[in-house]
């Protein structure tokens, strides 16, 4: 029914995701009531307290146990905001129990668990939704301009998306750690991998213009973070997306520290057709002004609860005129609710994104090409 509204459970408010963000979207929204929050008693200490603080704030239950809640009658959605090593577990109890899914950018931390994730969804029917990537400016700008056929036929694009958050530091040798840490292990206290956080919005966005991707190539390790640099592992990274009709895509991606860029951080994408080229720029209006009282006299201050700026936006001088894309998503997950369409970017989108990213980080460790099978199957 039209006039029907959503319960959505809230799983987890781990620092590691944008369940957060999505709280103010599911408010806000006439036919979206959050019913609860649930998390199991195996969690890292820091998340009780703020799983009730948030239960405080929104005037709704808190579940210990997520299997059990996820069952409850008035549960029609799940919003799934834990740590990537839960999630696919968590997806694919909720989808046994037939419930709906909001699942925040990754549905799994490998390919087994992404399957599983796609295999549980699909078999049980219910609809799924990973908001992150697609309902943004850049992207539906970009897609525009494609389709227009003002570019003639797509033929190359390069994608520059970079966070403007942290401050940059020398490295001494003595605490860069040797080597690339391989793909796999993604949960630290401290940093997050960001050709994985980052980069997968440049993927997603290459996806979306281009055929299947069947090669990749990557290179990181080039540091901006100590905190990153004593992990071997990325705080940014470049990549090239070769697609099935042999068309070629670069990246670059990351966070490359506070005010680098007058709007919090490049976000771009230049197109490349067989009639023209377009520049298309998420960050709207699309003025490169920097500022020198602005950025000497900024104030860089950071929460001691949150060192690296996951939580907190970088200072800007300019934001984006466009739809807010949670809200856009969220818009799209009532519809197809409503009439059984399929949203925009649905588990099985997922399943080929992350194929994608986890090919870069063996690419980047093997420092070599990797391939993939041309309908998206294992990496070669």
């Amino acid at each position: 029914m039209a006039d029907r509204s959503y319960g959505v459970l809230l799983v987890s408010f781990s620092k590691h995701s944008h369940q957060s963000s999505f709280v103010p979207a599911f408010l806000e929204h006439p036919r979206i009531r959050i019913v609860g929050i649930a998390d199991d008693a195996d969690i890292d200490p820091y998340l009780k307290p703020l799983n009730r603080s948030w239960a405080e704030q929104l005037g709704v239950p808190v579940y210990e146990g997520i299997e059990a809640a996820v069952q409850r009658d008035d549960v029609d959605v799940v919003s799934v905001g834990h740590e990537i090593e839960r999630r696919a577990e968590i997806a694919r109890t909720a989808a046994g129990a037939g419930k709906h899914l909001w699942i925040d950018k990754f549905i799994g931390a490998n390919m087994p668990e992404c399957r599983a994730v796609v295999d549980a969804v699909e078999s049980s029917g219910v609809t799924s939704i990973i908001p992150s990537y697609i309902y943004n400016d850049l992207v539906n700008q970009s897609k525009r301009m494609i389709d227009s056929g003002f570019l003639g036929e797509l033929t190359a694009m390069h994608v520059d998306i970079l966070f403007g958050k942290g401050i940059p530091r020398p490295i001494s040798n003595a605490q860069r750690k040797p080597g690339f840490l391989p793909p796999g292990r993604w949960k630290f206290p401290d940093i997050k991998r960001e050709i994985l956080t980052v980069g997968a919005y440049a993927v997603a966005l290459v996806q979306q213009c281009f055929d299947p991707i069947v090669e990749v190539y990557g290179q990181g390790g080039a540091y901006f973070f100590p905190e990153h640099a004593a992990h071997g592992a990325d705080d940014f990274g470049t990549l090239s997306l070769v697609d099935r009709s042999g068309r070629v895509a670069t990246v670059s991606a990351g966070r490359n520290g506070i005010a680098s860029h007058g709007a919090g951080g490049p976000n771009q994408a230049f197109l490349f057709g067989t009639k023209g080229t377009g520049r298309i720029d998420g960050k709207r209006p699309g003025i490169d002004t920097h500022l020198r009282n602005r950025i000497v006299d900024g104030d860089y201050s950071v929460d001691d609860e949150d060192p690296m700026q996951w939580h907190s936006g970088p200072p800007t001088l300019l934001t984006s005129t466009g739809i807010e894309f949670t809200r856009a998503a969220l818009e799209d997950l009532v519809h197809a609710l409503d009439t059984g369409a399929r949203p925009r970017f649905t588990v099985r989108d997922a399943l080929d994104h992350m194929e994608v990213l986890l090919a870069v980080y063996e690419s980047i460790v093997q420092e070599q090409p990797v391939r993939l099978s041309v309908e998206g199957g294992e990496a070669a």
